[in-house]
């Protein structure tokens, strides 16, 4: 593409920003050119202007918004003070890292796990999906030393929220937070 000029700026980014609040609310196949003109109110030309394909507009909202994620938790765990927390206090906050704060109820989750699935069906997501995992990984590892909680394996406490989040789902009774918490209470016990 070429160099855009301060109205292409503004606009491919308008597109990138509705894109990523759709993907945030319904998952990366809830994207398509006309749904993304309808939340960003450009012309339809304008999806296929500034991105080749559909591929490479899901693959921008899905950086956008896992940078405005990984930016969230990183400032989550700089305000968490240097103590030491029951394995209730700091299962809290690791699922709060690991699903994003604002994220309680399941059709919320839903989304973000099924951003994670959409990498079997769209292989470009992967790397931007990888690097996003890593960042929270490091915010997670500097989450339990601030807890007190330094010998904690930040791998098996992510798969334990997200097998416990993905089982709550399939079940569908509105506990995959909770049961997310639990586990990682159990598991720092």
């Amino acid at each position: 593409m070429t160099r855009l000029t301060g109205k292409g700026e503004a606009r491919r980014a308008a597109i990138v920003e509705a894109a990523a609040r759709l993907l945030a609310e319904a998952g990366p196949d809830a994207l398509t050119h006309r749904a993304v003109v309808a939340a960003s109110g450009v012309p339809l030309a304008a999806t296929t202007y500034y991105f080749a394909s559909i591929d490479d507009l899901r693959a921008a909202a899905v950086e956008a918004l896992t940078a405005q994620e990984r930016a969230a938790a990183e400032d989550l765990v700089a305000a968490v003070p240097r103590r030491a927390r029951s394995a209730a206090a700091t299962a809290r906050l690791v699922v709060d890292v690991v699903h994003g704060a604002g994220r309680t109820r399941d059709d919320e989750l839903l989304a973000l796990y099924a951003r994670f699935l959409a990498c079997g069906r769209h292989p470009a997501l992967r790397p931007v999906l990888r690097a996003a995992r890593q960042a929270i990984d490091a915010a997670l590892a500097d989450l339990l030393d601030r807890c007190g909680r330094t010998g904690a394996d930040v791998a098996t406490l992510v798969a334990l929220v997200d097998g416990s989040t993905v089982s709550a789902l399939v079940e569908g009774d509105g506990s995959a937070r909770r049961r997310a918490e639990e586990a990682v209470a159990r598991a720092l016990g």
